[in-house]
């Protein structure tokens, strides 16, 4: 009961026009707004953190306060760009359909391509370990050639998602 009501503080109020673009709008807005408060939030994290770690002199905690502060920037960034996509808010389902099968036909290719190379890599990986009778060389070769194998497979999945 009191998460419904808290909610309602949180959450903005829906816009009174029944248009499903302006509802639209509003949704990406509102999460786009908080999207970035929270990578804002993990940027002030990873400050923080960074200038405790000067203290230690420890590199690798240095590190990964950097790299979190980075990532707080990068979602900040990515989140304040939304405008770089381009996706009007007018499509038809029809449209937006065609538009999305195309998009993961040209992904599931280059995943296909990724995978089959991870495979061959793998392969080359394990015939060396083979010959050198190393079981380290042998299972990491095997692991690549397995990755290789789930990439390609799931790749050809990827079209079933468009209806």
């Amino acid at each position: 009961m009191h998460l419904l009501l808290l909610s309602g503080y949180i959450l903005p109020p829906l816009p009174a026009e029944t248009d499903p673009a302006l509802i639209a709008q509003h949704g990406i807005s509102f999460f786009s707004t908080w999207i970035a408060r929270v990578g804002g939030l993990v940027a002030f994290i990873g400050a923080v953190k960074f200038g405790l770690s000067v203290k230690s002199d420890d590199a690798r905690e240095q590190l990964q306060a950097v790299l979190t502060m980075v990532s707080g920037f990068m979602i900040v960034a990515a989140v304040g760009n939304l405008g770089t996509f381009e996706i009007p808010s007018s499509y038809t389902v029809a449209a937006a359909n065609v538009e999305f099968a195309a998009i993961l036909r040209f992904i599931g290719s280059w995943a296909r391509r990724v995978g089959a190379l991870a495979l061959f890599i793998g392969a080359i990986m394990f015939g060396l370990a083979t010959k050198d009778n190393n079981p380290g060389s042998k299972v990491a070769g095997l692991k690549t050639m397995a990755a290789g194998g789930i990439t390609a497979a799931v790749s050809t999945v990827l079209p079933l998602f468009v209806t």
